[in-house]
């Protein structure tokens, strides 16, 4: 089941801490509660992909984005998700997510989400594409920003890291050709 009543608390407090830009890094803590475990005593990946919503709302409240979603009828449903899990996360472990915009093209901006350890060991990294929707159409980032914001969102470098994973899913056949 979705974290309703985290997302809700994650709210409440986000929309008291100080505005952030879109070129900003948001950090939230957490804990991995034993409702957030797999059968294998550790973190759920489904329920990190959730937690990371979390990290992206916490951003957009502070980045001042959530104002645009209700005025503008804007929404940013997530389009693509790399993810790597690198070390166990058990229950009842500290966790401190990093969020923030890595880079943005003509069609997408990319989040990069990181959660670490209390050592600073780095568990999980994700990059996730997320589409800007008004109207049912997809909207460039660039005009987004301006319109919700009244900003002009600067360039960005794009790792290369990042580079080669859009090249990889340029690749990728859609629709997927499936087995009979």
């Amino acid at each position: 089941m979705y974290p309703y009543i985290r997302t809700a608390k994650s709210f409440l407090v986000d929309s008291f801490r100080t505005k952030i830009s879109l070129t900003d890094t948001h950090i939230s803590y957490l804990i991995c509660w034993p409702w957030d475990i797999d059968m294998w005593g550790e973190l759920n990946n489904g329920r990190a992909l959730s937690l990371f919503d979390l990290g992206r709302h916490g951003f957009s409240l502070r980045a001042g984005l959530f104002s645009g979603y209700f005025r503008h009828k804007i929404h940013m449903p997530v389009a693509g998700v790399s993810v790597r899990y690198r070390h166990r996360i058990i229950s009842f472990r500290r966790l401190e997510m990093r969020t923030r915009i890595i880079f943005h093209d003509e069609r997408f901006l990319y989040f990069e989400q990181v959660v670490l350890l209390k050592d600073g060991r780095c568990a999980i990294q994700s990059l996730i594409r997320v589409a800007v929707v008004e109207n049912a159409k997809l909207l460039c980032p660039k005009d987004a920003a301006k319109k919700v914001l009244g900003i002009n969102l600067k360039l960005m470098r794009c790792p290369d890291w990042v580079k080669q994973w859009i090249k990889a899913e340029e690749q990728r056949s859609w629709p997927p050709e499936l087995s009979k």
